[in-house]
């Protein structure tokens, strides 16, 4: 035991300090340093493997135990933003009795509004399933398995990307879309109009305005925001606006061989050095054109005076630049709602969240989930916002 002592608390020490500069990643950019965005993917890891070293020098009544326990509690903040145990239950009662003053009080800040958000992958354009004839017989076989869980959901506001649709072109779709989910209002937005890609908000309230956010020409990767314009519930009749941004900042682009590198690193077969090389170079490439992403979409949220939700497809974890710059001053629906271990990608990489539904004060969550029923790489996340207290101010 005491040969093994020896070398385990190097190793805690070790262990310890990697978990500590792995919380510090989302302070610095890639643009400045494209290497430690490297170590943030390892936190969860390293938070474990710490956990793991408390609980063996606690067992030994040790006092090394508080080195490995003093770096859990400086990172539970960043832990938080991966399992949560909310009880979601009070929250949902909370509401039911507001609702039930409803005669008794105006404006009690009960209305809602339901927000989704979705990576459609192309709408399975390169998968080999049965396809469904839609929309001028486009052939997306992906289509009919989303409007099932579109038209379960009721929600107010959808947000996709990484949509496509040929036939008709993108304006053509969200037509079909906005029909079968009982929608009033929808915007697209393409890169180009010979270009039938892009991404497509759906809303239920009146979309007053909109516009693109440009992250330049070398990139498939593109942002929007829409503002929608929502009326009071109660007696009074107020209205108040709400400005959504729909966001798929900069993926990796990840060639097959490199799907292939890392799927055999899976099954634990030979590690692939030059591939391995390749990855990592795909995965700094990406951190510094997300960061020059993020700095031109915050530029856009600090110039709005009036409520933000921001959804979409990050492709950055909750320890990253992006979702700290991307979540100042604001709220996380999976933070205040959520509950267990989240994972919103389901692709060949190891899973992580990297889609998200962030909002502003004073609105606040009563519900968050995930479903993974669904035909994409990516889960489909749902929120369910209280926005009633914005009309209290009007």
């Amino acid at each position: 035991m005491k040969l093994l002592n020896i070398i385990a608390f190097p190793a805690t020490v070790i262990l310890g300090l990697l978990l500590m500069l792995s919380g510090f990643v989302p302070s610095i950019s890639p643009s400045i340093n494209s290497w430690l965005p490297l170590l943030g993917l390892a936190f969860p890891v390293l938070f474990l493997l710490v956990l793991i070293s408390f609980f063996y020098w606690l067992l030994q009544r040790k006092w090394r135990s508080l080195f490995a326990l003093s770096c859990l509690l400086l990172n539970l903040g960043p832990m938080s933003l991966y399992v949560q145990w909310n009880d979601t239950k009070v929250q949902e009662n909370d509401l039911q009795i507001k609702k039930e003053s409803l005669d008794k009080e105006i404006n009690v800040g009960t209305q809602t509004l339901k927000v989704v958000s979705y990576n459609a992958q192309l709408f399975g354009l390169y998968q080999d399933e049965s396809s469904v004839e839609i929309v001028n017989t486009e052939y997306m076989p992906a289509m009919d398995s989303f409007l099932q869980v579109m038209k379960a959901q009721n929600a107010d506001v959808v947000c996709l990307q990484e949509v496509y649709a040929k036939a008709g072109g993108l304006k053509s779709l969200a037509r079909f879309l906005k029909s079968e989910g009982n929608f009033e209002y929808s915007q697209t937005y393409t890169l180009s109009e010979r270009r039938p890609y892009g991404m497509i908000v759906l809303s239920k309230h009146k979309i007053k305005r909109w516009q693109p956010i440009s992250f330049g020409p070398n990139t498939g990767n593109m942002a929007m925001w829409v503002d929608i314009e929502i009326a009071d519930d109660a007696a009074v009749r107020k209205k108040s606006r709400i400005r959504i941004y729909n966001l798929h900042l900069q993926s990796f682009r990840f060639a097959k061989k490199d799907y292939a590198v890392m799927q055999k690193q899976t099954e634990q077969q030979a590690i692939d050095i030059e591939g391995s090389k390749g990855i990592i170079t795909r995965l700094r490439l990406g951190y510094q054109h997300r960061a020059e992403q993020v700095d031109l979409v915050k530029e856009s949220m600090i110039a709005c005076d009036f409520p933000k939700i921001v959804c979409g497809d990050f492709n950055d974890i909750p320890v990253s630049y992006t979702y700290r710059q991307l979540c100042a001053g604001m709220k996380d629906a999976f933070g205040e709602a959520g509950r267990g271990i989240e994972t919103t990608y389901k692709g060949s990489m190891p899973s992580f969240r990297i889609d998200y539904i962030l909002f502003d004060n004073p609105m606040r969550a009563i519900s968050y989930n995930s479903i993974s029923e669904v035909p994409s790489d990516h889960k489909l996340i749902v929120a369910y916002l209280q926005i009633g207290e914005l009309f209290t101010g009007n």
